[in-house]
């Protein structure tokens, strides 16, 4: 081949590559463009075409992740969950390259407890698209809600990789450490660095002040759980948080109160109702004690409840338990004698004459 040839189609190619590929900065441009207007429709109440502006913004920009809020609150407005799934698989059958929708459909199908599905979908958005943050992070805490504890962290540190500040997957491997119990100091480390991306999360600060109540930090704890209470004030389980950390420290009236409080907003919260119920035979109210132990029982079918039950019951009547201990112990002293021929009144006192008897 003439070089004037092998020239110009190393130069068509050149041109090629330059023409199909855009600068990343371009590609960001794009991407700002199409969100910006999907947020415009969305508030005009177009969702259809806010979906689409918003798929086209993930197409342009896989790593930007907080689109997919966006995203599901679109897709979720006014419409019940199955039709969306139903909508969201037909898209993805119909488009093989659709990373979007299978990412979608992982969310969904384990929020309908489709662990399977979930995972198979999950998957298959990563495959299709390594570079979406937002899915190796969902794959990340399904695997973790399905103790599958290897695979979780993978995926968290395949997201983190991609974008090294992204909150919930930081968020994830925090959960990990402290699920674990071994690495208390690490959790608190990733959860740190997940508040530095959103400082306004209450549910990382209820998590992290937690993990700092399980290190047996009180003060810490309490800290940091009512700054996640002003941002969150009716959330059940971190009032249920605040509770415990008040029963450790021996407040028992304010660990009821916190208690009560997130059962008004959760009245079905075990979880609550056995702090209650603690906080309750703490102070000394007995009665009121037992009525949320047998609740606690009842709601949760769980024999716990039923055992700290029965010691209540033992210890308020603690004189009752020993007398029968005594007497059990007195009447099996007797049955031994007797099954071992030990003689017993006359039958002694005949035996001492006999002999007595001259022989």
């Amino acid at each position: 081949m003439p070089w004037s040839m092998r020239t110009l189609i190393v130069s068509l190619l050149l041109v090629g590559r330059v023409w199909g590929a855009q600068p990343a900065s371009t590609r960001s441009g794009e991407a700002d463009q199409a969100y910006r207007l999907g947020v415009r429709l969305q508030q005009e109440g177009r969702m259809a075409e806010a979906i689409e502006a918003f798929r086209s913004t993930l197409r342009l920009d896989p790593l930007r992740a907080s689109v997919y809020v966006r995203l599901k609150e679109a897709y979720g407005r006014g419409r019940p969950g199955g039709q969306v799934v139903a909508e969201l698989r037909q898209q993805a059958d119909q488009d093989g390259t659709d990373f979007i929708s299978w990412n979608l459909l992982g969310v969904l199908y384990a929020k309908q407890g489709r662990w399977a599905d979930a995972l198979a979908a999950l998957h298959q958005a990563v495959q299709i698209q390594p570079a979406d943050v937002d899915a190796w992070t969902n794959l990340g805490w399904l695997s973790s809600e399905l103790k599958q504890r290897e695979k979780a962290r993978e995926a968290f540190r395949r997201a983190l990789t991609l974008d090294p500040a992204y909150g919930r997957a930081h968020a994830g491997l925090a959960g990990l450490y402290a699920e674990a119990g071994s690495d208390h100091d690490k959790a608190i480390e990733e959860y740190r660095l997940a508040l530095s991306a959103e400082p306004d999360n209450p549910d990382y600060l209820y998590d992290m002040g937690w993990v700092y109540y399980r290190k047996g930090m009180t003060d810490e704890a309490l800290k940091i759980l009512t700054e996640a209470s002003i941002l969150s004030p009716d959330d059940p389980a971190g009032r249920a948080k605040i509770g415990w950390v008040r029963f450790r420290r021996k407040e028992y009236r304010a660990a009821i109160e916190e208690f009560e409080r997130a059962l008004r907003a959760q009245p079905a919260y075990t979880f609550a109702r056995f702090g209650l119920a603690r906080a309750l035979q703490a102070e000394g109210n007995d009665d009121a004690a037992a009525v949320e132990y047998k609740r606690a029982w009842r709601e949760a079918n769980n024999d716990i409840y039923l055992l700290f039950l029965i010691k209540l019951y033992l210890q308020r009547n603690l004189w009752v338990v020993l007398l029968a201990v005594v007497s059990a112990m007195g009447l099996t002293l007797v049955w031994l004698m007797r099954r071992r021929g030990f003689p017993q009144g006359s039958e002694a006192a005949s035996g001492k004459r006999w002999a007595d008897r001259p022989r």
